[in-house]
């Protein structure tokens, strides 16, 4: 976990040099995360409209079935002005950078910008994600909790091999040492694989929790399918990351 947070902080200062850009990367971070915990409340919003279909009346439930397709538009028009307006914020910190750098690393640098972005946002998410599950239940959100940081730190570590790993084929590139491609795709694809496998394993543990605790009476049926949502939603977070930070252990090996 450590050293997923040590490769971040110093990538995050060397590509934005000033205070300015990093502010507003991680402002669209948090925008990012914001946009994918709303499909938690547009799930309840959803579930709420199910549950109660037939206590509402016809002008009621027109409103909040339209109020239900405008919020999930407005949440994919940020979506789409967030990806968009980073690659600018992009643009504009590498100009202000004093690094001299060839358009060997440049190409690099952009997707190491990309990819951190993506894994901050993902972080910011999962945060939230678990604040969230507190709220609905503390002992559930409690244990999923520890499960997550279990998870990261399992992911850490292949993190930190697979910087090894990239830094090697880096070096062989600049002595011009000959390293096949299956090899280069196979270190990283499985050790991304790896995180996924163990993301999957802790959706599982937590679905069984989440299953007990329901037919205990301790969660709502609409609460359960809320909760269910955000698992696949954490699931998928989870998993993006680990593929996420083999791609910016590439980038960042090689942009350096």
């Amino acid at each position: 976990m450590k050293v997923i947070l040590w490769n971040l902080r110093k990538s995050l200062l060397e590509l934005f040099p000033t205070n300015k850009f990093r502010l507003i990367l991680i402002s669209l971070s948090l925008l990012a995360a914001s946009i994918s915990v709303s499909e938690l409340l547009v799930a309840k919003f959803f579930t709420e409209i199910i549950l109660h279909e037939g206590e509402l009346s016809t002008k009621e439930l027109i409103f909040f079935v339209t109020f239900f397709f405008l919020f999930y538009g407005i949440t994919r028009a940020a979506q789409f002005f967030q990806r968009i307006y980073r690659l600018r914020v992009f643009e504009k910190a590498f100009k202000a950078s004093d690094s001299e750098i060839n358009n060997f690393q440049e190409n690099w640098r952009w997707s190491l910008a990309i990819e951190l972005t993506n894994i901050l946002a993902t972080l910011t998410q999962l945060g939230v994600v678990i604040l969230f599950f507190i709220y609905f239940n503390p002992l559930f959100g409690l244990v999923d909790l520890i499960v997550v940081l279990v998870v990261l730190q399992l992911i850490g570590r292949i993190f930190a091999k697979q910087i090894k790993e990239q830094r090697n084929f880096s070096n062989a590139r600049k002595l011009k040492k000959k390293v096949s491609p299956a090899e280069k795709f196979r270190t990283r694809i499985k050790s991304g694989e790896v995180g996924i496998l163990y993301s999957g394993v802790s959706m599982i543990v937590l679905l069984g929790l989440l299953l007990y605790l329901s037919y205990q009476g301790e969660i709502s049926p609409a609460n359960t399918v809320v909760l269910f949502f955000g698992l696949r939603l954490q699931n998928s977070g989870l998993s993006s990351m680990s593929t996420s930070l083999m791609r910016f252990a590439r980038a960042r090996t090689h942009s350096e």
